[in-house]
């Protein structure tokens, strides 16, 4: 018999490492990130803030949706950002909504997609505002932006 055979070394492994289903989140525990991560999130409210003030809804829908707190472990952050992507949504014409969708991209499409979705199962009051927006981004992303932000195990 060659040694091979005898050999044990292969039942050494974790095949749980190898398996898809067995999923474990980044737990991150580094609280300056956490605290720089709000503090960009507050600026960026007050930059939103500020935009549609001036009637820059389109950027500031840009803006909103621009880097989201997503995977972020501080429930208040995401809320917060939340919140602001909500104002500026709401603070569009429904004849406006159609060209701020087509001038984003694909990403930020899904990142919108993300913020409605949340939308409608956190405030199922503003529902029939949010189906408007999410007719419109369907269109442009197509129904791979709905798996996409189906299938995504982190959310906004």
């Amino acid at each position: 018999m060659s040694k091979a055979v005898d050999s044990r070394q292969f039942r050494t492994i974790d095949i749980d490492a190898y398996d898809e289903e067995a999923y474990q989140d980044d737990k991150s525990t580094d609280v300056t990130g956490s605290q720089e991560h709000s503090l960009q999130v507050s600026e960026r409210a007050a930059q939103v803030k500020q935009l549609l003030n001036t009637s820059k809804c389109g950027d500031a829908l840009t803006l909103a949706l621009k880097d989201p707190p997503i995977g972020h472990l501080d429930a208040s952050v995401k809320d917060q950002n939340y919140q602001t992507v909500m104002s500026v949504l709401k603070a569009f014409r429904t004849t406006d909504i159609d060209s701020a969708i087509n001038s984003l991209s694909a990403p930020e499409v899904d990142v919108l997609m993300k913020y409605l979705y949340k939308g409608f199962s956190c405030s199922p009051d503003k529902a029939a505002s949010l189906l408007l927006w999410h007719e419109k981004a369907v269109k442009k992303g197509g129904l791979g932006s709905i798996v996409r932000v189906m299938v995504d195990r982190k959310g906004v």
